[in-house]
């Protein structure tokens, strides 16, 4: 594990709220890890999350084609 982050910290990373973080969490899309009652996240894994939402872009067609 590479720097785990508090909720705050993780969702400052995401560029989401806490709350829509915490939405995430219980829909099983971001990975965490439980130590104690703390939900903590990997920054590894977050990176790696953001790497699997990155949408291609499209080529721009030219115009009167």
């Amino acid at each position: 594990m590479e720097h785990l982050l508090n909720n705050q910290q993780a969702a400052e990373f995401l560029n989401i709220s806490p709350h829509s973080l915490r939405g995430y969490v219980s829909r099983g899309m971001v990975p965490y890890v439980k130590i104690g009652r703390r939900t903590l996240f990997d920054l590894a894994d977050l990176r790696d999350y953001v790497q699997s939402r990155k949408v291609a872009a499209k080529p721009r067609r030219e115009a009167g084609k």
